[in-house]
């Protein structure tokens, strides 16, 4: 994983091109701290997924904006990836 490539954990489809994830979390805090740090991301990307969630998960939906998912929805996806980890 570089850091315009998101893990492999993503299920990416091609029609409708988009992407999706669920994270886990051992406690609501922890998954309120990311989503916390996923609206950061999205204001200064521009990039704004779906998002579902739930006390200890998050599931996260990116939709191309194009035909086809473009690098900065890879990058998106792979720097919430590094805010997982954290």
């Amino acid at each position: 994983m570089t850091a315009t490539q998101p893990s492999s954990a993503w299920n990416i489809q091609k029609r409708p091109a988009a992407m999706t994830r669920r994270y886990e979390f051992a406690s609501y805090a922890e998954t309120r701290d990311f989503l916390d740090q996923l609206a950061a991301l999205s204001e200064r990307t521009g990039l704004h997924p779906n998002l579902n969630f739930a006390r200890n998960h998050v599931s996260v939906s990116i939709n191309a904006e194009a035909e086809t998912l473009s690098d900065a929805e890879y990058a998106f996806a792979a720097e919430a990836d590094a805010l997982a980890q954290q």
